[in-house]
């Protein structure tokens, strides 16, 4: 049918996934396949590989990030994305034209007005066990509006240990905790990436074909609504898997 889009849809999470920070680059770091600016210095790069990937899928699927990025640092990434776009571990949906999807920002409104008070309480207790700055810590805002809690360590990856534990007590059963290395994070129930996706999925579903790609056990929920998944070898869900 003329002016219809029958291209299979790609979600597709991006950090660790379609690219990742310059210590984790398996070969040297190209200029030339930089994928995302970090304001603290740590740009993302792709590799020849993924590079290739990426201009493979862009032309011949509709590519739909699905990251825990916030809208400024997605905006931030260098991949064209031209479609649909999922930000802030599912707290936003964007449209093409970058506007916000009206009815999962309601949603998304009402369940980030019964969270903002524990979320605080996390920020609180991540700054009176934070004295020697070894943690730097935020929630993601968006609209003005709190969706997660991020905890991130300035060293060593165990400097989370401690905290994580104080944490989930902190945050109870109303949030979904996810630890991946040096990522730490803390979402209210409702509010992710699989719900996200199935809110969109409803739009634009049709009879395509669609796949889920990401490295985190936090991914596999909205891969697994799709019709295939797929894993960067080497990710926090092979390792889960057993294969690596």
């Amino acid at each position: 049918m003329s002016g219809v889009d029958i291209r299979p849809i790609l979600y597709t999470d991006l950090d660790d996934t379609l690219f990742q920070t310059a210590r984790k680059m398996s070969e040297p770091v190209s200029e030339t396949r930089l994928a995302a600016i970090a304001t603290n210095g740590h740009h993302s790069y792709m590799t020849e590989t993924q590079e290739r990937m990426t201009r493979w899928l862009l032309e011949t699927m509709r590519v739909i990030p699905v990251t825990a990025r916030s809208t400024e640092a997605l905006a931030r990434c260098r991949i064209p994305f031209q479609g649909w776009k999922i930000a802030a571990n599912g707290g936003v949906i964007l449209s093409p034209e970058g506007t916000r999807d009206p009815n999962w920002s309601a949603h998304v409104s009402t369940l980030s007005a019964k969270a903002r008070v524990r979320l605080e309480a996390l920020e609180t207790a991540v700054h009176s066990n934070n004295r020697e700055r070894r943690l730097r810590h935020w929630i993601v805002v968006e609209d003005g509006l709190p969706i997660y809690f991020c905890v991130k360590s300035n060293g060593d990856e165990a400097w989370l240990d401690a905290i994580e534990e104080p944490l989930r007590n902190v945050a109870g059963d109303a949030f979904q905790c996810h630890r991946n290395g040096n990522n730490l994070s803390f979402t209210p129930h409702g509010i992710s990436k699989l719900q996200a996706v199935l809110h969109l999925d409803e739009r634009l579903r049709g009879e395509a074909l669609r796949f889920g790609m990401g490295d985190s056990l936090t991914d596999l929920p909205f891969m697994a609504a799709c019709t295939m998944m797929m894993i960067p070898p080497g990710s926090q869900i092979d390792t889960a898997i057993g294969r690596t």
